[in-house]
């Protein structure tokens, strides 16, 4: 069974449509619609007392939990497809990034992301390198964010933001439904988050899959000319909202 539907391959293969406020694209229907669904069930197994990552009572994020090992047969083979040569191929295609490292699931980010009630992420723009314990020095280029929420209203909040961090305004607001992939570039310009807190009914979580994508980098600056840089957490609070386009 193909992963990936046939359109979502044509649109990679196009290249990116956006580049305000940064380049970044949103593909519905992003896999075959059993595939979606089975990843969907499978997430719903894992259980919280299990995540390897907690994030709570923080200033930037809070009701957030990270699950990147046991994540079950099915899962580690989707990550393992996300993170394969054929599919980084049309990454490639999509953002003009040569050279992305492949076949390898165990770099820093893979995962799914679990956010409860009143749970948020602070607007950010994320670190840039790190240190592959097998690849060396890394640049971090590309997240991909596959969503899969079931029936996910506008009034739960949790929408994705993307910022103009120089024009202080919000550009666009993505709602977190299923099978909507975004993939955007991973630079210092690349304000994001969901920072408004959920407003959720305890029985429903928001729900993700997270890939990093990376290059090898040998020099003491990433790919920006920069040196290695934490996250930088933004507060938006007072950023322009009103030509935010919903999607």
């Amino acid at each position: 069974m193909e992963i990936l539907n046939e359109k979502s391959k044509e649109i990679m293969l196009n290249g990116y449509t956006n580049e305000d406020p940064f380049k970044f694209i949103v593909i519905d229907d992003f896999m075959n619609d059993v595939v979606i669904n089975n990843i969907a069930s499978e997430v719903q197994k894992l259980d919280t007392k299990n995540a390897d990552y907690v994030f709570c009572e923080s200033h930037w994020e809070n009701n957030k939990y990270a699950f990147s090992q046991n994540l079950g047969d099915y899962l580690t083979n989707v990550i393992r497809y996300l993170s394969s040569a054929g599919f980084i191929t049309y990454i490639e295609k999509l953002t003009g990034i040569k050279d992305i490292i492949k076949d390898d699931i165990t770099l820093k980010g893979a995962g799914i992301h679990r956010i409860y009630n009143k749970g948020f992420l602070s607007a950010h723009t994320d670190f840039n390198t790190y240190n592959s314990p097998l690849h060396g020095r890394l640049d971090r280029r590309l997240n991909l964010l596959l969503y899969l929420n079931k029936d996910w209203k506008k009034e739960y909040n949790g929408n994705l933001l993307l910022c103009d961090r120089f024009t202080r305004e919000v550009k666009y607001d993505i709602m977190p439904i299923i099978n909507r992939c975004v993939i955007f570039n991973t630079t210092k310009d690349s304000l994001h988050g969901h920072p408004d807190p959920l407003d959720i009914p305890e029985d429903i979580k928001r729900e993700s899959l997270a890939i990093y994508y990376y290059t090898k980098n040998e020099n003491g600056i990433d790919f920006e000319g920069d040196a290695e840089r934490c996250t930088l957490i933004f507060n938006i609070g007072n950023f322009d909202r009103s030509n935010m386009k919903t999607l």
